[in-house]
């Protein structure tokens, strides 16, 4: 049976569908004006001159930096998340993308230049596809999309690997007899060091965002798709979940140290990430609208955009907040030229993806959530993400 919606979510809804139906027929103009980039692939003449702003990386774990999940010994604090991790298709990703140079991954190789070994190495598909690391003098991918793909490089002599679980200056103490003054030590450095931590839903899904939204055109127009149907608490909750510090049986439902040490809930935490994942589906539109060149990926990412500003209009018309009415005043007037190239598109969509950056931050360190619960309906409408591969395996 389908829920009740609150009341107040029936007219911002009615605004999906002419938002979407607005960016369908803005990319379809711009297919018949260009008609030689209904098929993505013919444009590949006009990317050279963009290629290098588009493949930039917006996070990424430092190579030089990256432990690895072996050398790192991650199972031996997280036994229960690195199992959860070894089921899902993050760590099958090089199996199936990077190590078989064949179909689709040496067409897009192909098609970027990368060679077969190249791939294995510093390339753009290894950095969403696996964990490359520093060996021997070299950068090899080590693993599937890992501990610090998401939550950053954790090695080096300032790194956060040793800092995150050290309860003590100078001798070991359980974590129950940490001082408060030590803690807020203690994540200060591994902060700084670029751990993104659990409470920083905001940091976790630029994380998400910078592999789930593509900006590099010629992988585009290779036939690549611009984006994964990524909804991050959706995907979040679902095959990749691994909440295990407290109780190495269970998966909870929310990070079960971050519940302990604020009180905080699982429907709360959602509410939380279901408003900042849309303001960073916003802010990564914008910042690869900011580079692209290629009229046809500006009308899949100015789509995206338009999806994201979509849902937003839904939020403010349930559970609004400052920081939600701010980025929609932001947007809104960038409709109009969204799909349309620019002369001054880099500084345009730079400066209101900052923007963007800065209030969905704002929100996710001033709202615990609470005030939201007008969208649980509209968040348990999409249900938590398995792949289909983890779906035959693990879920009949």
């Amino acid at each position: 049976m389908t829920p009740n919606r609150p009341s107040a979510f029936a007219a911002p809804y009615r605004l999906v569908l002419p938002i979407a139906v607005l960016a369908a027929c803005i990319g379809i103009l711009i297919s018949n004006t260009f008609p030689f980039l209904r098929d993505v692939r013919a444009a590949s003449a006009l990317l050279a001159q963009a290629d290098g702003a588009a493949t930039s990386s917006f996070h990424r774990a430092d190579p030089e930096r990256v432990m690895g999940v072996s050398k790192a010994d991650c199972k031996k604090c997280h036994p229960s998340a690195v199992g959860a991790w070894m089921k899902t298709v993050h760590y099958q990703s090089p199996d199936q993308r990077l190590y078989k140079f064949e179909g689709n991954t040496k067409k897009y190789a192909d098609a970027l230049g990368i060679s077969r070994d190249a791939l294995l190495r510093d390339s753009i598909c290894s950095g969403c596809h696996g964990t490359p690391a520093m060996e021997g003098g070299e950068i090899r991918v080590v693993s599937g999309v890992s501990c610090e793909s998401c939550h950053g490089a954790s090695g080096g002599a300032d790194g956060w690997l040793n800092s995150h679980q050290s309860y003590h200056s100078s001798k070991r103490v359980p974590r129950s007899k940490e001082t408060a003054e030590h803690r807020a030590q203690r994540i200060e450095r591994c902060e700084k060091a670029g751990m993104i931590r659990s409470p920083n839903t905001y940091g976790l899904a630029k994380s998400c965002f910078s592999c789930h939204i593509i900006g590099n055109e010629k992988l585009v127009a290779a036939g690549h798709k611009p984006a994964s149907a990524f909804e991050f608490v959706s995907w979040s909750s679902g095959e990749i979940r691994h909440n295990f510090f407290t109780d190495r049986r269970t998966n909870a439902d929310a990070p079960t140290l971050w519940a302990e040490r604020t009180g905080g809930t699982a429907p709360n935490r959602r509410r939380v990430k279901f408003v900042v994942g849309t303001m960073v589906q916003l802010e990564m539109a914008l910042r690869h609208r900011a580079a692209a060149a290629n009229p046809a990926v500006i009308a899949q990412l100015g789509g995206m955009a338009a999806a994201a500003n979509g849902k937003l209009a839904q939020i403010n018309g349930i559970a609004q907040t400052a920081e939600t009415q701010a980025v929609a005043a932001l947007a809104g007037p960038l409709l109009g030229t969204l799909f349309v190239p620019m002369p001054n598109d880099r500084d345009t969509y730079t400066v209101a993806a900052d923007k963007v950056a800065e209030q969905a931050k704002t929100f996710a360190t001033s709202n615990d959530g609470s005030a939201l619960a007008g969208l649980d309906a509209l968040i348990q409408a999409t249900p938590p993400h398995y792949s289909q591969q983890f779906k035959d395996k693990y879920l009949k």
